[in-house]
């Protein structure tokens, strides 16, 4: 697990990915807005505002609980794609994207499930 953690926090898309699931992770959905607001990048929030992203967000803690990394599929500076376990042991694919300049904005952000189950919990 910490050989996980380090690969992710050495990246830029590791970075704000870590942040964003500690205030989901806690259901802390007032800090997960004021990250959306200002962790954003401007044109990502016009196609998919942070109300709705929000919202999207408080659907999947329902559904799924917390999520734990399973497995890493890209980790790239600006980039990062995994696979995240939910509590109730259905495994997603998390995606996030930020610009290649400081702050490091989010412009792509994705959590989509996938189909097999994980019977081992």
């Amino acid at each position: 697990m910490q050989e996980l953690r380090k690969r992710i926090g050495s990246s830029k898309a590791g970075r704000r990915f870590i942040a964003q699931m500690r205030f989901y992770n806690e259901g802390d959905f007032r800090r997960l807005r004021g990250f959306m607001r200002s962790g954003y990048y401007d044109l990502a929030l016009l196609q998919n505002p942070v109300e709705r992203r929000l919202l999207d967000l408080k659907v999947a803690r329902r559904l799924h609980g917390r999520l734990k990394v399973a497995e890493i599929e890209i980790a790239e500076e600006y980039a990062i794609q995994l696979v995240m376990l939910g509590e109730n042991g259905l495994r997603l694919r998390l995606r996030l994207c930020v610009t290649e300049s400081y702050p490091h904005l989010v412009t792509d952000y994705s959590l989509q499930p996938l189909t097999e189950l994980v019977n081992d919990r």
